[in-house]
């Protein structure tokens, strides 16, 4: 699952989000488990399940995070305007987030999880993806030249593609399906190119672009004038950089080393987050490796360089010291691990880890590891 602090915004599992990413109907318990799994990036959920042996996990809990809290009440806020048509409503909220580009307390952009709150769930009936663009359909009725509904019409047919498409290998997609992702992202492309033209600029215009290169095998000049257009935008808005990392997986359109190589020239780009960047696509790229640092050219020493950049700039973003542990685990410094499961104690934040026997492996690995 996609964790809420590393990749909200990007969407870049196989279908793309709402698994991950972070899926939603207002069926609550399927949206309080996708929130929870939510925290810039990772795909955690992707882990191969290790040979670990069953722990006693008494006395040991998931932390109660403010800042998840605040981010669920936003996104249901957001979701119940939707559901019951209030697009003045979103209207009015979107347009100040375009302008104010607030972020949450662990620099997540407020638009980007507007947009993902909006989202059908992949296990949802066609009769519900029908009901969301009939929705769709009227905000922009409502709002012929609001640039917000815009995106998010488009957004909801990137997702329809996939959940058309499936998430199988390309050899078991049916001729239907490859039929119906072709059309539906071709749509998506449609309403994003008519939506250039608007004068207000929505930051997620250029992430729902990004997974529509993606999805039509953009060819790299083509795609990397999209993300200059992006970052144009917003050298900091670090969606585009965990999306076009993701897009260079050897799954996808990059051969080993690129997205590594991707990782180091974004944390150098002027007026950018730095090895911050560098740590985020890390979190959002380990779940598809059973040890990113042992499979890949990633650099631990810039990954620890911006993990702890993002503690010290984010300090209520808890999650991220979960992170920093368990990448330490994998990168064998036991005693960097060490440190971070100390102040970690016996809590762990749900996004970062598969499940509490998870944590409570890495933890023990990282005592044996540092031990004299």
């Amino acid at each position: 699952m996609i964790p809420l602090g590393a990749t909200d915004w990007a969407k870049n599992r196989l279908r793309h989000r709402r698994t991950p990413s972070i899926s939603l109907s207002m069926k609550i318990p399927a949206f309080i488990a996708l929130f929870l799994s939510l925290l810039a990036g990772s795909l955690a959920g992707c882990h191969k399940k290790a040979p670990e042996q069953a722990v006693d996990t008494s006395g040991v809990h998931a932390v109660k995070d403010a800042l998840r809290t605040e981010t669920y009440a936003f996104r249901m806020e957001t979701r119940q305007a939707y559901n019951n048509r209030r697009f003045d409503e979103l209207e009015h909220k979107a347009d100040e987030l375009h302008v104010s580009r607030a972020v949450f307390p662990n620099g997540s952009w407020k638009i980007a999880q507007f947009h993902d709150a909006l989202g059908c769930r992949d296990d949802e009936p066609e009769s519900m993806w029908q009901l969301h663009d009939t929705i769709h359909q009227e905000w922009i009725a409502a709002y012929p030249d609001s640039i917000t509904a815009r995106v998010a019409y488009a957004d909801f047919f990137v997702d329809y593609a996939w959940h058309a498409r499936g998430s199988g290998y390309a050899d078991k997609v049916s001729p239907e399906g490859w039929k119906l992702f072709e059309a539906r992202l071709t749509k998506a492309r449609e309403i994003l190119d008519a939506a250039r033209a608007l004068p207000m600029k929505d930051a997620v215009w250029w992430t729902v672009s990004l997974r529509v290169a993606l999805g039509q095998g953009w060819l790299k000049g083509d795609y990397d004038a999209l993300m200059k257009e992006a970052k144009d935008y917003s050298p900091v808005f670090w969606g585009y950089d965990t999306a076009r990392a993701y897009s260079l997986l050897p799954r996808w359109h990059g051969e080993p080393g690129d997205w590594e190589d991707y990782a180091l020239q974004a944390s150098r780009a002027e007026n950018g987050l730095g090895a911050e960047i560098y740590a985020r696509i890390v979190m959002n790229l380990a779940g598809y490796h059973r040890n990113v640092f042992e499979e890949t050219k990633a650099s631990w020493p810039k990954t620890r360089e911006g993990l702890e950049a993002m503690r010290k700039k984010y300090p209520d973003f808890r999650e991220v010291t979960n992170w920093a542990a368990k990448l330490a685990v994998l990168a064998k410094d036991y005693p960097e691990a060490s440190r971070m499961f100390a102040l970690l104690g016996d809590s762990y934040d749900p996004g970062a880890w598969r499940d509490v026997q998870q944590f409570l492996f890495f933890r023990k690995q990282a005592l044996a590891g540092a031990a004299p």
